[in-house]
């Protein structure tokens, strides 16, 4: 096992209220949030797994939730945000960069409880990755958008990111230069 591996990023954790009053607590994903993101999965709506997997995906079998919380924080960055007590909390969001080997830019996928979609919580999650895609040496995001899903481009946008897409088979192919690494 590698040395990121073992190293949790505690660095990562935050905690923002929202304008509701609501606290939301971020922080990397950790193996035992096995369970949780399971229940995450499965309060998903159809539209919103089809924009997270880009086809209709029905269950979520513990193999492949245990490659998902499982990962090398060297190689993947992985954020989840809670509601409720700490220690007993409900993951209602999910946000992850994987490092692409060699290319300087990682694949950004996100997800959000429809509960709590529209809060800003996709935006937290994105600026935390953005200044931690920074520090492993990462110059921008790629991404993969349905569409129609107009909220995440919303938010895309409103980050500051230099945004070039291409459409193709009903999805914009994104690429998101960090403001300071655009030409």
């Amino acid at each position: 096992m590698s040395d990121s591996q073992q190293l949790y990023p505690a660095h990562l954790e935050f905690t923002v209220t929202l304008a509701d009053g609501e606290v939301v607590r971020f922080r990397a994903i950790k193996p035992s949030d096995e369970e949780e993101m399971r229940r995450l999965f499965y309060r998903f709506s159809d539209e919103a797994v089809y924009y997270r997997y880009f086809s209709p995906v029905k269950v979520m079998p513990h193999s492949k939730m245990q490659q998902y919380v499982n990962i090398d924080y060297g190689k993947v960055i992985s954020l989840v945000g809670l509601v409720g007590s700490e220690g007993s909390g409900r993951i209602i969001a999910e946000a992850r960069c994987v490092k692409q080997p060699d290319r300087p830019f990682g694949d950004l996928a996100f997800v959000v409880d429809e509960v709590y979609q529209g809060k800003g919580i996709a935006s937290h999650m994105l600026k935390q990755l953005i200044g931690s895609a920074k520090e492993i040496g990462l110059k921008s995001f790629t991404a993969d958008v349905i569409g129609s899903n107009r909220s995440m481009m919303r938010v895309f946008e409103k980050m500051g990111l230099v945004v070039t897409a291409r459409f193709e088979n009903g999805s914009y192919a994104l690429t998101m230069e960090f403001p300071e690494c655009a030409p």
